[in-house]
């Protein structure tokens, strides 16, 4: 079987999490080994661009000089390295800064139109084409939801979208030609104009009048990360290719990092099998597996090994699992069964496994609150006492992942008491049994104690693997729920011994989160303040 021309990875570098150097090498030693050929940097505003100086700052941004260096040793393991960036939407990082206050249309959006807005889209072109040897970039593009609907409407009017769009493509495109690069973009965008606002699922009769927007010297690519079946990738591919001749269509699918501190290689494998199934009958040429870092980069790029490893061999077409194995132990020297054991935190009592993430929102569930509560349901928490042993154990036998399997098994013994605490604590508050509240009181401080634990665990792997900048929000995270676990069990305490004639959440009703669909069903919210508070963290506060 032929392989694919491209087998690329991309890597989330943006979300607060920004890989060392070092680490970058390693990553890409592994992956060459594997027979991947080229690797994508996502980097909305972390690289340095000259002569401007917020842009990335306080980010851990890369230099000029890593990049460069970077660009160097991929190349030197026969691995094309690329740019993968962001011009028009997902930079809301830039509306901190008053800087940029005049380029922002609205969120995370550029402002259409305005001569600064490509001045600034020039620098970055310029730097990438002085730090990259490639000429093939990522321009991005995808969820501009908001495009043209703050300042653009203001000075513009109603214009729609798919003009505002297009112009604004043009201009890039143009610009990107300059510095000789040959630009592809997600195309969800142009597959939702042409498909009337649909996309998934949705079979796709094109127009001349749709066709005609995508600019010929421009390559969409479809990315997919949630489907099983071969025929639901043969209908988006159906569509897409719909398109011009000249507009390549890639793929991108996915190996699950960006939903916490688990990997999700069981689902990644099942959804790459169908998706390759389907590119190879449309005769899609470049693939590439997306690892995302939603909400922070939780999950450690190693986590997803046997997911990289299992879509490299099916590449070539092989598909017979004792022989991936045995080549997996010989390149990355772990059982691919054990490393696939990184994904217990979230298995519980999904079969077959899919992207809920039980382990994270068991975490940051707040203990009184119960916002997540009705997801839960009673008896659920002992899953974890087994996850933590069989950890616990594959962390003792040392290994160059030692530490991963150590801080997984270090989370499921949190989990082990917190899961149900919440269930438990309004049971017990509600039954008025004093001695079972006073159990959970203790057992408050007792998840507390797990979970420094837990962030000592997670800290050793961070400043292992990422640069230093964006972990104080986990810091912020997992200190803010230890402290909120000793003040539950202070309120415990108080309400047991008098000084306190009842505890104010524990009155409320838990209501499903979602709908009464939600109740006991187990799902997944990427957002850590979705899961932990409603209470208003901030305003939203932009100088644009």
């Amino acid at each position: 079987m032929e392989p694919f021309r491209t087998l690329g990875v991309m890597l989330d570098c943006s979300r607060n999490a920004v890989l060392r150097p070092e680490e970058l090498y390693r990553f890409i030693d592994i992956l060459a080994k594997m027979g991947y050929n080229t690797v994508q940097l996502y980097t909305e505003d972390t690289y340095e661009i000259d002569g401007e100086p917020y842009f990335g700052y306080l980010r851990g941004r890369y230099t000029k000089d890593e990049l460069r260096a970077l660009d160097a040793y991929a190349a030197s393991r026969g691995v094309e390295l690329q740019p993968c960036i962001q011009t028009l939407a997902h930079l809301n990082a830039l509306n901190r800064w008053s800087a940029y206050a005049p380029i922002i249309d609205q969120k995370d959006v550029l402002l259409v139109g305005d001569e600064r807005t490509y001045a600034l889209i020039d620098k970055m072109f310029a730097t990438l084409a002085d730090c990259f040897r490639t000429r093939r970039i990522h321009i991005g593009m995808d969820e501009a939801h908001d495009l043209g609907r703050g300042k653009y409407l203001d000075q513009h009017g109603d214009v729609p979208r798919s003009k505002i769009l297009t112009d604004h493509l043009a201009r890039v495109c143009e610009l990107a030609e300059k510095h000789g690069f040959r630009p592809m973009m997600w195309g969800d965008m142009f597959y939702r104009v042409a498909a009337g606002g649909k996309y998934y699922g949705h079979r796709l009769e094109m127009t001349d009048e749709a066709r005609d927007l995508v600019p010929k010297n421009l390559d969409l690519v479809y990315w997919d990360y949630y489907h099983e079946k071969v025929e639901e990738y043969d209908l988006m591919l159906d569509g897409y290719k719909q398109f011009n001749e000249c507009n390549e269509i890639i793929f991108a699918g996915g190996a699950w990092t960006w939903v916490g501190f688990t990997p999700h290689n069981d689902y990644s494998m099942r959804t790459t099998k169908a998706a390759f199934t389907s590119c190879r009958s449309h005769g899609v040429k470049d693939v590439y597996l997306t690892m995302w870092g939603d909400d922070g980069g939780e999950c450690s790029p190693y986590g997803v090994l046997p997911a990289l490893f299992y879509a490299a061999e099916l590449s070539r077409g092989n598909e017979d699992m004792e022989s991936i194995k045995a080549r997996f132990l010989e390149i990355v020297g772990e059982p691919f069964d054990k490393m696939l054991a990184l994904d217990l935190p979230d298995r519980l009592g999904a079969k077959p496994h899919t992207y809920h993430n039980p382990s994270k929102y068991g975490l940051y569930n707040d203990p009184f609150r119960g916002i997540m509560d009705c997801s839960l349901n009673e008896g659920e928490g002992r899953y974890f006492i087994r996850a933590a042993k069989k950890l616990r154990a594959y962390a003792r036998e040392g290994g160059e992942f030692a530490y991963l399997f150590d801080q997984a098994a270090k989370l499921c013994s949190v989990l082990e008491i917190k899961y149900e605490l919440g269930l438990r604590a309004r049971a017990a508050y509600r039954a008025g049994d004093r001695e079972a509240l006073a159990t959970v009181g203790e057992d408050c401080k007792r998840a507390a104690k797990r979970l420094h634990a837990f962030y000592e665990a997670f800290r050793d792997t961070w400043m292992k693997e990422k640069k230093p900048q964006g972990f104080e929000i986990h810091q912020y995270r997992l200190a803010g729920m230890e402290c909120r676990l000793l003040d539950c069990a202070r309120m415990i305490a108080e309400y047991l011994a008098g000084k306190s004639e009842k505890i104010d959440e524990l009155e409320e009703d838990v209501i499903p989160y979602a709908g009464e669909w939600s109740r006991g069903k187990r799902t997944m919210l990427l957002g850590w303040r979705m899961m932990n508070t409603v209470s208003v963290l901030s305003h939203h506060i932009s100088l644009a």
